[in-house]
């Protein structure tokens, strides 16, 4: 018996054949999305651990703000990317990818680092931003990435350049090494006009690091932050979530944010997805649904499941999150964090919401406008990536978040790092084929 929830269309793995899907729960209340290809058979994907808190995210789905620019399309969805016109919410984040070269090689990345390392000239990075600019607006957050994008000892000059075309919000995806043994390094982004370090932090031992990234890379993180706190540089910990891991973690890093809130402002948590070759009949992935029980467990309810909302920029099951926010105790003395969604209702959400928001900084932007008492915070939001097992292509139309072609087109986030079961890219890198 089973409880029919909606319709969708999704993706065979093997042969990446778009097919009617079905949104389901089983009689244990588990959400799944099920189809059938008629060539590779019956697939089953895990999405969601309840049905009742399914639909109640399903609720809060935000009025779409459709882009602003897009272009005919000819091809199905998701291999016609750009921002095509099929496309229904603007963007709020775009990368751009600066080189394919990486000073460390993780088991979990999803990026290109094995390629031949070669940099992005700067004329074609110019007109990336000249791309940005047009398409989504110079208001529109852009995050600078790789492979690894301190590599480049022309990063800053990059930067000032975005900054230069009136990008205002330009932080660079890092796994910090470069900048936790070279603050000179460092802090010629911030006199350039980087305004945040978004910093790979997966967990807070060393073991961590040895199973995810290869190597123990726990102090290179921590000497990282503390010269982003000498430079006066913001920093959001991007936190990849593998299952049996470091899923057990969330609750300290949350606390080690609180801890070091002067320079942490934002925690990003990324439950892994399979970017490559990987086998598939029935998906059992960590979903951003899993997450948000276990950050009431972890963090000893200071993050309720009903504290975390969407984001409102994107589709509901693609980014939640909240705005932890600071106040004084009773006494005058020591810190108070209470999560903003717990003083607001929907109706003041809608009301407050401001869709040019970038995608961190959502409640961050409401509370400055409400009367939410708040002298700080922390950020937290969590980001539900996904790859051909999970590829919903209602949510794909629905992305805010898009990476930088050469020839200028926009192509949704999960669109791009797209791979079948034997790891054939959709979109080559840079959209170079």
């Amino acid at each position: 018996m089973t409880e029919h929830i909606g319709t969708t269309e999704a993706l065979c793995p093997t042969c990446m054949a778009v097919l009617p899907a079905e949104i389901y729960a089983d009689d244990d209340g588990r959400v799944w999305m099920g189809r059938e290809c008629p060539d590779h058979g019956r697939l089953d994907t895990f999405i969601w651990p309840d049905v009742k808190h399914y639909r109640w995210m399903e609720s809060l789905a935000f009025p779409k703000a459709r882009p602003a620019v897009t272009r005919p399309v000819s091809k199905p969805c998701p291999t016609d990317c750009g921002m095509c016109a099929r496309h229904q919410r603007k963007p709020t984040l775009v990368e751009i990818e600066v080189t394919q070269s990486c000073n460390l090689r993780c088991p979990v990345c999803f990026m290109s680092a094995e390629a031949d390392p070669h940099a992005m000239p700067l004329e074609t990075i110019s007109s990336m931003y000249d791309a940005i600019a047009e398409q989504a607006g110079i208001d529109t957050g852009v995050q600078l990435t790789g492979g690894e994008p301190t590599t480049r000892r022309d990063l800053a000059q990059i930067i000032a350049m975005g900054r230069e075309k009136g990008f205002w919000g330009i932080e660079v995806n890092t796994n910090g090494v470069v900048i936790s043994r070279d603050i000179e390094y460092l802090q010629s982004l911030v006199d350039a006009g980087c305004t945040g370090v978004y910093l790979q932090f997966d967990g807070l031992t060393s073991e961590v690091y040895e199973k995810i990234r290869g190597l123990d890379l726990l102090q290179v993180k921590l000497d990282a932050i503390e010269n982003c706190r000498r430079c006066g540089i913001q920093v959001v910990l991007a936190m990849t979530i593998v299952s049996g891991i470091n899923d057990d973690q969330l609750g300290r890093v949350i606390d080690f944010a609180l801890e070091n809130n002067d320079t942490i402002i934002g925690v990003a948590l990324q439950p892994a997805f399979t970017s490559g070759r990987f086998e598939a009949s029935r998906v059992v992935p960590l979903t951003m649904g899993d997450v948000i029980f276990m950050l009431e467990e972890q963090t000893h309810g200071l993050i309720k499941v009903d504290d975390i909302w969407p984001l409102g920029c994107s589709n509901p099951f693609c980014d939640t999150g909240t705005y932890l926010a600071m106040t004084l105790g009773e006494d005058g003395r020591g810190r108070v964090y209470t999560p903003c969604t717990r003083n607001l209702t929907r109706e003041e959400y809608l009301a407050l919401y401001d869709k040019d928001s970038p995608q961190g900084s959502v409640f961050w932007d409401i509370v400055e406008k409400s009367e939410i008492p708040s002298l700080g915070g922390l950020s937290v939001i969590i980001m539900n990536y996904m790859d051909a097992t999970t590829c919903d292509l209602q949510r794909m139309k629905e992305c805010s978040m898009f990476d930088t072609m050469v020839d200028g087109r926009l192509i949704p986030f999960c669109a791009y790092q797209l791979t079948d079961a034997e790891g054939n890219r959709i979109h080559q890198p840079w959209g170079l084929e």
